[in-house]
């Protein structure tokens, strides 16, 4: 039996996900990871074929980034090789960002993490990896002592990729919205 991940994250279920959604219909579930950041290493990695960097919003536009939801304080950072873009992610401290699958805004202690991406034809060589240590390097650097991300529950390489990175999963958040009718829950695990 396929993952559930590789159902749900496609053009066919997200179409699904949206079409419901437009319906007043929506289900989330939503793992937090938190890690500390003090005293912790990240990879410095040397012997990769691109560099990890922060950037400009136009930097990862070829990779059709969501730039236009960017928080001003928010940073880019982008794993480029020869120039172009292969990955990406978003950061920002000590913020409040609108959740829309929650359809709440949450305020983030420390770093916030979102948006990983790393282009279909360089995954699995450690892309998002090193965006991720680059991430919270940098957070560290700007007085970060922690890093949040949100993942869903269907996004197992997600999940895994924080877990990898010594995120451990805190709360799981949940929201159902039928029509006018909608229920919350945060459970600590």
């Amino acid at each position: 039996m396929p993952e559930l991940w590789r159902l749900t994250r496609n053009r066919y279920g997200r179409t699904a996900y949206d079409t419901l959604a437009q319906l007043g219909i929506t289900a989330t579930v939503m793992i937090e990871y938190v890690t500390t950041l003090e005293g912790t290493t990240f990879d410095t990695d040397g012997k990769r074929s691109y560099s990890v960097e922060v950037c400009e919003p136009a930097r990862v536009t070829s990779l059709d980034a969501p730039v236009d939801e960017l928080r001003p304080d928010e940073q880019v950072i982008a794993a480029l090789e020869d120039g172009r873009p292969r990955g990406y992610c978003f950061t920002s401290i000590d913020a409040a960002h609108e959740i829309d699958p929650l359809e709440r805004t949450l305020a983030f202690d420390g770093a916030y993490i979102r948006r990983v991406f790393a282009d279909p034809d360089h995954r699995n060589c450690g892309i998002a990896t090193a965006i991720v240590a680059e991430a919270c390097r940098r957070a560290h650097e700007r007085g970060a002592g922690r890093a949040t991300a949100l993942v869903a529950l269907d996004n197992s390489p997600s999940r895994r990729l924080f877990e990898r990175h010594g995120f451990e999963p805190r709360q799981r958040r949940r929201y159902v919205r039928i029509g006018p009718f909608s229920h919350r829950s945060t459970k600590a695990r």
